[in-house]
């Protein structure tokens, strides 16, 4: 992840669901990217839930080592506290992956991207396939796997 200053202040919009049925709802969204050394970074966000109002977040990165992993810790006042997730992945040029477990069988995934003059997070919650038997036989079908949970655009300000 390069940033071209000290700390890149972003705004744009982050869309949001529950469930992967649900559609995408877009809200106002906020950003700060500030390296940390050589490769890490620390994302900071704010972000709208369509009913419980304004959400923050903070996604710290770590460098790359010698294996190619990256690890990272996210702390989101409405997915994940109160404590850290801890995730690892992997880092190729501007982009991180991660992956992190919850819940046992549960999966979160959280994708980072900075290029050009746009950085983009995607969140995913991941379905394990035993919480499909928990579904409720009258609801729509669920599959699996994961799904866009928030999908965040954000642009640089050119003032900052």
């Amino acid at each position: 992840m390069t940033s071209r200053r000290t700390t890149d202040s972003l705004s744009g919009t982050c869309a949001f669901r529950l469930m992967p049925n649900d559609p995408l709802v877009d809200g106002p969204s906020s950003a700060t990217l500030t390296p940390v050394g050589a490769q890490g970074f620390t994302l900071h966000y704010a972000w709208v839930h369509p009913a419980d109002g304004e959400e923050q977040g903070v996604l710290l990165v770590g460098g790359t080592d010698d294996a190619g992993r990256v690890e990272g810790a996210l702390f989101d006042t409405w997915h994940q506290q109160p404590g850290l997730m801890t995730l690892h992945g992997t880092r190729d040029g501007d982009r991180v992956e991660l992956a992190g477990t919850y819940m046992e069988e549960w999966g979160w995934t959280v994708a980072v991207e900075s290029a050009h003059e746009a950085v983009t997070m995607t969140m995913c919650n991941v379905v394990p396939e035993s919480a499909l038997s928990m579904a409720p036989p009258d609801g729509p079908p669920m599959s699996a796997g994961p799904y866009d949970v928030m999908v965040a655009s954000w642009r640089r300000d050119p003032a900052s």
